[in-house]
């Protein structure tokens, strides 16, 4: 809880996946990737209640053993490869009544690497105007020099000239996606947490998803280390 405000902690968990079989429940340093967010959720200050939502018998049962909510398997129709999170979110809400709870935080297994501090300090900063949160970092690269090939020819993706200094560039973001929060008020089919409007900067050591099986090695390797 956080000035008298109730949090849940979301994390979906599918069970299938094209890329990566079972990548939920990849192992990296002997624990199952899904754990890595029940236990930074279980380590908050303020996260209250954890909903692990799957369509993974065993491990819905080892979630419910380290502390999330007692609820059951998805259905078929939310754990496709075209199921939505907002979808599933929506679903849990419901059948475990927690509607009167005042946000809720999305923490995707495919990004294992998050501390408490930085989930902590991202529901600080939701709550100083309980606006839709996404995390973001400084990106990198410009979209003034990226181009899609039309026809054989390169076109602009914005419009703005290339003929510019470096020092003169504006600071650009990119999502993220590790830390999402939302009022459980405002939730229904048509939000997509992807466009949450206020973006809480995170360093660039926390950017980890893993989507590929080469992400995966990589991200292990990084875990391992650390």
């Amino acid at each position: 809880m956080y000035k008298n405000k109730k949090i849940i902690a979301f994390i979906p968990a599918r069970k299938g996946s094209k890329r990566i079989k079972n990548k939920n429940g990849r192992l990296i340093n002997g624990k199952q990737l899904f754990e890595y967010s029940i236990e930074v959720a279980k380590s908050s200050k303020y996260i209250d209640k954890i909903i692990f939502s799957t369509d993974s018998k065993e491990w819905l049962e080892y979630a419910q053993k380290l502390g999330c909510e007692k609820n059951n398997l998805r259905p078929k129709s939310l754990s496709d490869d075209n199921a939505r999170i907002i979808d599933a979110i929506i679903y849990e809400l419901e059948n475990l009544h927690f509607k009167e709870y005042d946000a809720i935080v999305t923490l995707q297994p495919t990004s294992p690497y998050r501390s408490s501090e930085l989930l902590d300090s991202a529901i600080e900063e939701y709550f100083k105007t309980e606006t839709s949160l996404i995390t973001i970092v400084e990106a990198k690269e410009q979209p003034i020099f990226m181009r899609r090939i039309v026809d054989g020819k390169l076109v602009k993706i914005v419009s703005n000239t290339s003929d510019i200094r470096s020092q003169d560039f504006e600071k650009i973001y990119r999502i993220i996606g590790n830390i999402y929060i939302n009022n459980i008020k405002d939730i229904n089919t048509n939000t997509i947490l992807n466009e949450n409007e206020v973006g809480f900067v995170i360093d660039s050591k926390f950017d980890i998803d893993i989507d590929t099986i080469q992400d995966f090695e990589n991200v292990k390797k990084i875990m391992e280390r650390k």
